[in-house]
């Protein structure tokens, strides 16, 4: 059996990760990472990473933490391999990328290891975690989720943020926490919705929600957060952080949407 390798970008989500893997090989995407690791990459540098995998007889990969996606525009570093797979795309939405990474890295034996295999605690059940709700809030969520999934159709984004059935701001390429800061310089006590898309990579693009999301939401004056059970990423952090905040925490699926739907 080869070793597990761990591509690792941002976020507390990553130390989680690496207790759960036995002696993973990391290797950091990030300039300043808050985690060990033994090898430092851009995201762009593929064929260098393909390099490190093959020396170090790596068969299983996991990958986890946020990486900017603006920087493909403009930012990264893109060696010859990055720029070859680039040219075979027909567009940069995540997916697309996330399925030609997981295609390349096949065609060298290297099997992808699920985030929900490798997370799956971390996938919360329905119901309320934290706080209260009144019938306007569950109106929102069921609204939000709805909006968000219909997006996500599209491949536009995870989150959106709602208050009194209107949307206030969709998440684009700015990630999570910038579609929240948008949020709160319109409007306060609104909440924030965040679902996986229908054809999101659950192998490893799950949707994720730490520490630093429910610090953001607090800035900026939201009111409460639902993602979509089972299939978004809570950190054990913003769990603990939701009370100490005052944030409603509340995780939901379609039968949850159907019940609250205005």
């Amino acid at each position: 059996m080869g070793k597990t390798a761990l591509i690792a970008g941002q976020g507390s989500l990553v130390n989680e990760a690496i207790e759960s893997l036995e002696d993973p090989l990391i290797i950091t995407l990030v300039d300043n990472p808050e985690y060990p690791y033994h090898y430092k990459a851009s995201p762009g540098e593929v064929g260098k990473i393909l390099k490190i995998l093959k020396k170090e007889g790596v068969s299983k990969v996991a990958f986890i933490g946020k990486v900017e996606k603006k920087g493909i525009f403009g930012g990264y570093k893109l060696d010859l391999k990055a720029v070859k797979i680039l040219a075979t795309l027909k567009s940069f939405r995540d997916d697309e990328i996330m399925n030609k990474v997981v295609e390349l890295l096949r065609k060298e034996d290297i099997a992808v290891v699920s985030q929900k295999e490798l997370l799956k605690d971390l996938l919360p059940e329905p119901g309320l975690l934290f706080g209260k709700l009144n019938q306007q809030m569950k109106e929102d969520i069921a609204f939000g989720f709805e909006v968000a999934k219909e997006l996500g159709r599209f491949e536009i984004g995870q989150t959106v943020t709602v208050k009194n059935r209107t949307v206030i701001t969709i998440e684009a390429i700015e990630g999570t926490d910038e579609t929240i800061l948008r949020a709160g310089r319109y409007t306060k006590d609104f909440i924030v919705v965040k679902v996986k898309r229908p054809t999101q990579n659950s192998l490893m693009d799950l949707p994720v929600v730490g520490e630093r999301t429910l610090l953001v939401a607090k800035d900026a004056g939201a009111k409460a957060i639902a993602v979509e059970a089972k299939e978004t990423i809570l950190t054990k952090g913003a769990r603990e952080l939701s009370p100490k905040l005052g944030i409603t925490l509340v995780s939901i699926d379609e039968a949850i949407v159907k019940e609250w739907r205005a």
